[in-house]
């Protein structure tokens, strides 16, 4: 069994990393600022977008931007020369679903799984503060937004996030608490640090994390926790279903089980590879 899916990572508040050493290049680190600028974007960037995005002057951006369109990364439209991600960026997905175990285990019970009610069905992981959705079973009728592995939600604010630290130590779990933006994302969404913890606590005796409305308004989110042999969560299986269809106490009956169930059995085998 790869090691990487036992490893207990130190929390690093932000992601930032250590670039004291010798060993970090920082112009590699500014080549993907450029590439994570498109992130959130709403569309094609042009370079002072870019470089407002980025925080690097023009012609750095310009000069990172161009390298990375030569090397195949990134788009330029002849006419605007304005740039978009380029569809070679894909390697890097398939090099991190190939060489993932955990989401090798997960997609066949994940696909089973959608199948019990109709509904969507997510993996996903801690990033930083956010919770990273890796596998995603979409139903017949989900938005292209929720089909797109790799979106990033904050973790105080989903059941996804929960359910994760509600099995993480609680040193790591300050951490990230305190250093989340808790912003209100719904006129719902709960931003109190006290009550986040209260939420966590919930999750941890219950073995699911639930949510309604905390990330969209009709949202009704249920994930249950995916555990290493110590019992250190490595991830989450979240299902969303959606009001007036379904009810909280629908979602309890229903789908809690169902997300624990494939949580434990993505779990099993992880223990037994360990």
């Amino acid at each position: 069994m790869d090691g990487s899916l036992h490893s207990k990572p130190t929390f690093s508040g932000g992601g930032e990393q250590n670039k004291a050493g010798t060993l970090f290049v920082s112009s590699l680190e500014k080549g993907f600022r450029v590439l994570e600028a498109f992130r959130e974007a709403p569309g094609d960037l042009g370079l002072t977008e870019i470089a407002l995005r980025t925080g690097l002057d023009k012609s750095a951006a310009q000069r990172f931007t161009n390298t990375l369109h030569q090397l195949g990364y990134l788009e330029k439209d002849a006419r605007s020369r304005r740039y978009r991600p380029a569809s070679r960026l894909m390697d890097f997905s398939y090099t991190f679903l190939h060489q993932n175990r955990l989401a090798e285990i997960a997609v066949v019970r994940l696909i089973n799984a959608s199948k019990v009610h109709g509904t969507t069905v997510n993996l996903c992981e801690m990033i930083d503060t956010n919770i990273i959705y890796t596998v995603r079973i979409p139903h017949s009728r989900a938005s292209y937004p929720a089909t797109v592995p790799g979106r990033r939600m904050p973790a105080s604010s989903t059941s996804g996030g929960m359910a994760i630290l509600a099995f993480r130590p609680a040193n790591e779990v300050a951490s990230i608490i305190a250093a989340s933006e808790r912003r209100a994302m719904t006129p719902n969404t709960i931003t109190d640090a006290d009550a986040i913890m209260g939420r966590i606590d919930e999750a941890r005796d219950q073995g699911y994390g639930f949510g309604v409305g905390q990330a969209l308004p009709q949202e009704i989110s249920v994930a249950a926790p995916v555990l290493d042999s110590q019992g250190y969560a490595v991830a989450a299986v979240q299902v969303p279903v959606y009001l007036p269809q379904w009810s909280a106490e629908e979602a309890r009956a229903k789908i809690a089980p169902l997300v624990m169930e494939t949580a434990r059995s993505i779990s099993g085998v992880l223990a037994s590879e360990s």
